[in-house]
């Protein structure tokens, strides 16, 4: 009867119904509702074409085929639905919410209180609603963390301002990174300028110099950056800006080189201006670098590595002094002359390092609303991790990431308040261990069996302040992937929706990874990445709630979720 009435139905000019679309699928009938089905027997019955024009009408309609309904789109968060979430994440009680930390797992339990009371299922464990435990909502896994717990490099000079040997201090004078093993080395350093070997820009520091079993010595960032008007500055600036002159990729070209060990002479001491080095000084006194630890899976644990220290303002001058060296003037000659060699054999180093590894238990919290097809999904994240405490220094993170995580509850429970069931799933993730290398949302993505079900990624970090240059508070980075035009230009439609649209910067993420969507994109799945900049409280412990904008916070959450509408609507 079906395939008689769809032929006298093909004799209607009916071109706006999508009725062929729909039963393109195999069987359409495991979508309608009961009193669809009900109404389609009775509308059979009379055999004519009056009633089976009322049947696929209601059925087109009806809210079964999402894609084409006419119904409005959820509501957007209001500043009560995410302002108290942002308030409670960003709390001096959660102690900066560091990985590992008492902080990080009350925030974990109150992440998946909140999708629990939403009605989100998890996405791993339990499905039965009654019987659901927070627990349920976690995708556990182990780190090792790789801690430093003492510490010395000693300086035996023979320059004229220092005689004698001098002691560094760890965490005051600098701190380390990739100390998997004990350290104990004695050597004559060699300073290789940047560290940079550039093939890319003819441009190699480490050429005609044998570094192997040696400390390198290098400068931080890359040559002419306090020089825009210098020829280095030309050269290197494009591709700075993708990080590829950043302390860990400096660790990594020592270690191909084969050196024993990398010491980093600190940007801050570099600078021929005083004010940023003031203004550090007057947020933190005694120049101490923030201390981390090296976090991995056990799966990526590296085989080998080489100590690589990071020195202070203080500590920087401190060696430049030791080593009767003006690393001031060598990196303006570098600016000048894109290369410069330095003598530093009158100097030896010792270092002693003692380390430890510690094994911790993580959490990504992962809530999903089931849609029609239960086997794709489109997935909305953001890390609830932070930097955790200093002394007495906590890094409460409000905008990075409390302001994520709230945005993404937030827009969880309008959505789960929407009752249309949507095409497919609508998943809700926060991720751990952001922080610590984009860890929580790497596992996830390495543990999707089919990632080519996400059919999207949206990612929230830090989306509540401005950059100082944004005046009007109305600048918005959307990042994509290259071959996503139509992505972006949803977001130009949805951003458009705005009584006061935002400044769009639409960049392309290619060759980035700042933020979990390279998780994604490593797998190929599209993203879309939303950020409002890189404010001067970023990392510091002045990025409290109190400096949120949470009226532009809700312009953008208007954003997101008219994207989201925008791609589920259309997909």
């Amino acid at each position: 009867m079906v395939r008689k009435c769809l032929a006298k139905l093909q004799k209607v000019n009916m071109k706006k119904c999508h009725i062929p679309k729909l039963f393109d699928k195999p069987n359409p009938f495991e979508r309608m509702d009961g009193w669809l089905i009900l109404l389609f027997s009775k509308a059979l019955k009379p055999q004519n074409i009056a009633g089976c024009f009322l049947f696929f009408s209601l059925l087109a309609f009806s809210g079964v085929s999402f894609a084409q309904s006419n119904v409005d789109a959820p509501k957007n968060p209001e500043i009560e639905n995410y302002s108290p979430i942002l308030q409670f994440l960003a709390s001096p009680e959660l102690e900066g919410r560091e990985t590992g930390t008492p902080g990080s797992y009350i925030a974990a339990y109150y992440i998946a209180a909140m999708m629990q009371g939403m009605g989100l299922k998890p996405f791993h464990g339990n499905d039965k609603v009654q019987s659901t435990k927070l627990s349920d909502y976690f995708q556990t896994f182990c780190l090792l963390k790789f801690s430093t717990t003492s510490g010395t490099v000693v300086v035996k000079s023979g320059g004229k301002k220092s005689s004698k040997h001098l002691q560094l201090k760890l965490y005051k004078d600098f701190t380390v990174k990739n100390a998997f093993q004990n350290v104990q080395l004695e050597t004559t350093p060699v300073f290789v300028g940047y560290g940079i070997n550039a093939s890319g820009l003819s441009y190699n520091d480490y050429a005609n110099t044998d570094v192997k079993g040696k400390l390198v010595i290098v400068f931080d960032g890359y040559p002419g950056q306090h020089d825009t008007l210098s020829a280095a500055w030309k050269k290197f600036k494009s591709s700075a800006e993708n990080d590829v002159y950043d302390f860990d990729h400096k660790c990594r070209e020592a270690l191909q080189q084969g050196a024993a060990a990398m010491m980093v002479i600190d940007e801050n001491f570099l600078k021929s201006t005083n004010e940023k080095s003031a203004s550090a000084k007057a947020d933190n006194p005694d120049d101490t670098h923030y201390r981390d630890a090296d976090y991995f899976l056990p799966s990526n644990k590296p085989n080998f590595s080489i100590p690589c220290f990071q020195f202070t303002e203080n500590g920087s001058r401190q060696l430049s002094e030791a080593f009767d060296i003006d690393f001031k003037d060598i990196e303006q000659k570098i600016a000048d002359q894109v290369y410069t060699k330095v003598n530093a054999s009158k100097v030896q180093i010792s270092l002693n390092l003692q380390s430890v590894v510690d094994t911790l238990i993580v959490y990504n919290v992962i809530g999903t609303w089931p849609g029609q097809d239960t086997t794709k999904t489109v997935i909305l994240g953001a890390h609830y991790d932070h930097l955790g405490k200093r002394g007495s220094d906590i890094f409460y993170g409000s905008d990075d990431n409390a302001s994520g995580v709230a945005g993404m509850l937030a827009l969880a429970a309008t959505w789960t308040a929407y009752k249309t069931i949507p095409p497919f799933n609508i998943t809700f993730a926060s991720w751990a261990a952001e922080e610590k290398g984009l860890i929580g949302s790497e596992y996830f993505t390495s543990s999707l069996a089919a990632p080519e079900n996400v059919k999207l990624y949206i990612n929230m970090d830090m989306i509540s302040r401005s950059v100082v240059e944004d005046t009007a508070q109305r600048q918005l980075s959307i990042g994509t992937r290259t071959a996503d035009e139509h992505i972006r230009e949803i977001a130009r439609k949805s951003n458009a929706t705005l009584n006061r649209p935002f400044e769009l910067d639409l960049w392309d993420v290619t060759g980035h990874s700042g933020s979990d969507y390279a998780s994604f994109t490593a797998k190929n799945i599209p993203i879309m990445t939303y950020n409002t900049g890189l404010h001067n409280d970023y990392h510091t412990p002045r990025d409290i709630p109190a400096n949120a904008d949470l009226i532009k916070m809700g312009d953008v959450l208007k954003v997101v979720n008219a994207c989201l509408w925008e791609f589920v609507d259309n997909e």
